[in-house]
């Protein structure tokens, strides 16, 4: 038991380690992604009011003086650029078009070449910057207050709106009065300059850069941020949630282990049970899973060895009774022997004994045919069968033994087959038996007559022998698949058989997956069916099916 929670717990670990490097990748896929948008979102509200002031300038010579001075301002080459000057791939372009911000790390050089397309224009801004400094945040502030400078200011509000929403970061405008700065950056606003606070925390992802700008003479300060550093996701976490997922996955295994190891408990009780002897011991095989199956394959093989059991003693029982007779005779035809002078007596009592030799030999291959399909042991070997060819083999070899009685096959069933319905899967060998064993009963019953038939019901397969002969009750047609039963005695007798025939025709049909039923046939007679299905079916071992046999 514990060996099984030790696999699966074993399984488990092996399964979180992978899942472990798994979501390391992941974990490092998805900081590279949240960086390029982080540093998207910080570049993005700058680049678009580079772009905007590059779009106001009227003449060349404006707008390369603007370039000059937005190259100072951000302390890097600024260039303006047409389609034919870039060389970039589809998405980027796509990514340009739709508003954003490109940046191609050159991590090697130590260099990013950033893009961004002129609103509504096939012109593009492209810069390569080395690093990001404050001289780029104090650019920017300067950059908001030159936009809304183009613009009366009552408007200011609604332009401040529009500005806002490029930015990925907060933007306001607050009143001088309410600014939290120590007295050397209020004088340093006081004196009109860009001011930038950091407020260095001691956690990491609280620390971040403010930037100040006085908004003209209206008493209000600019104010850009919180800006703040970009965190990635820990490695440490990883672990923390790969320890804990540990032990939440060792307890589910332990919960799901138990109900386990009480069913196998179980089942190895009955076990125990069954070796002592006990053959009504079941073990519960509610569950459709693989004890489940265990379970239900045990309680197959109960049930297959209780009937085993119970059809030893109904055989031993049968044969002892059935053997009697002809060893009688056979007692009774030597002692007589002794006696008899006549050569031509002698002879004529000889071939008597010889007869009821033959007799006892016959009887016995049927008791060892019958024993050995009871004991699950002929290997069933399923092949296309041609069924017209068989009910032809049979017919030609049970023709010469017929005794005047007409054997024939049915040929209108056959005319309506297709060619494909011609072949059925099944053991060629033990079909052969089941025909033989029904065609030479019915032979003991028919009066002139006996039909044999071969047809195809949707996806099963149909083997039919009717007689003329008186028929069988219906009060009886269960009982005559039971070994050596017999309807009437007397009747049996002068007939003969040992009533193993059908016994073993009910097993080879439920060995196919089918059964064998009998009926009032058109002509007044007995009419044995066997249906199987058609299609091949994976060999099922007779365990499996014995909770299904009578």
């Amino acid at each position: 038991m514990n060996s099984i929670f030790l696999r699966i717990y074993g399984g488990m670990l092996a399964a979180i380690l992978v899942v472990g490097l798994i979501a390391y990748g992941a974990v490092q896929l998805a900081n590279s992604y949240r960086a390029d948008e982080y540093r998207e979102q910080m570049a993005r509200g700058t680049f678009y009011l580079m772009a905007r002031g590059l779009q106001r300038q009227q003449t060349p010579e404006e707008l390369e003086r603007w370039r000059q001075v937005l190259g100072r301002l951000m302390s890097a080459d600024i260039k303006v650029l047409v389609p034919a000057e870039l060389d970039l791939t589809e998405q980027e372009l796509g990514r340009l078009e739709a508003g954003r911000v490109l940046m191609r790390l050159n991590d090697s050089e130590g260099y990013a070449d950033i893009y961004f397309q002129l609103p509504g224009e096939q012109r593009y801004l492209s810069t390569r910057m080395t690093r990001v400094s404050e001289q780029q945040a104090r650019a920017t502030a300067l950059l908001i207050l030159d936009e809304l400078s183009q613009f009366p200011s009552n408007q200011w509000d609604n332009e401040f709106a529009r500005i806002q929403r490029h930015f990925g970061y907060p933007l306001n405008r607050v009143p001088f009065e309410q600014l939290n700065l120590d007295r050397e950056q209020l004088l340093r606003l006081e004196r009109r300059e860009v001011v930038l606070a950091i407020d260095d925390s001691a956690s990491r992802t609280q620390s971040s850069v403010q930037v100040y700008a006085p908004v003209g003479s209206t008493g209000k300060v600019l104010v850009l941020g919180p800006m703040r550093l970009f965190d990635q996701y820990p490695v440490q976490m990883l672990l923390v949630v790969g320890g804990l997922g540990l032990l939440a996955m060792g307890l589910a295994a332990y919960l799901l282990v138990r109900p386990l190891q009480n069913r196998l408990f179980r089942l190895g009780s009955a076990v125990e049970q069954l070796g002592r002897g006990n053959l009504n011991v079941r073990a519960d095989a509610g569950s459709p899973d693989a004890i489940g199956h265990l379970a239900a394959t045990f309680n197959g093989m109960t049930a297959h060895i209780r009937r085993l059991i119970e059809s030893q003693r109904e055989m031993t029982r049968a044969v002892s009774h059935e053997l009697r007779t002809p060893v009688a005779r056979l007692r009774f035809g030597l002692e007589m022997l002794a006696d008899i002078d006549d050569g031509d007596e002698r002879r004529s009592k000889v071939e008597a004994l010889d007869r009821d030799i033959d007799q006892l030999d016959e009887l016995i291959d049927e008791i060892l045919t019958f024993a050995r399909l009871e004991e699950g042991s002929p290997s069933l070997d399923f092949v296309r069968v041609m069924m017209p060819a068989l009910l032809e083999r049979l017919h030609d070899e049970l023709i010469t033994i017929s005794g005047g009685i007409d054997i024939n096959i049915d040929e209108h069933a056959l005319a309506a087959l297709s060619p494909e319905d011609e072949y059925a899967f099944g053991s060629e060998r033990y079909l052969h038996r089941v025909l033989q064993n029904l065609v030479t009963n019915a032979l003991r019953y028919a009066s002139s007559k006996v039909t044999l038939r071969y047809r195809v019901d949707g996806e099963l397969a149909v083997l039919e022998v009717e007689d003329d002969g008186p028929g069988i009750a219906p009060s009886d047609r269960q009982r005559i698949f039971k070994p050596f039963a017999r309807l009437d005695e007397s009747r049996q007798r002068k007939s003969g058989g040992y009533g193993l025939g059908l016994s073993i025709v009910q097993r080879i049909a439920e060995w196919h997956g089918g059964g064998v039923t009998v009926q009032e046939g058109v002509m007044g007679g007995a009419l044995f069916s066997m249906t199987w299905p058609r299609q091949p079916r994976s060999a099922a071992h007779v365990l499996g099916q014995a909770d299904n046999m009578p």
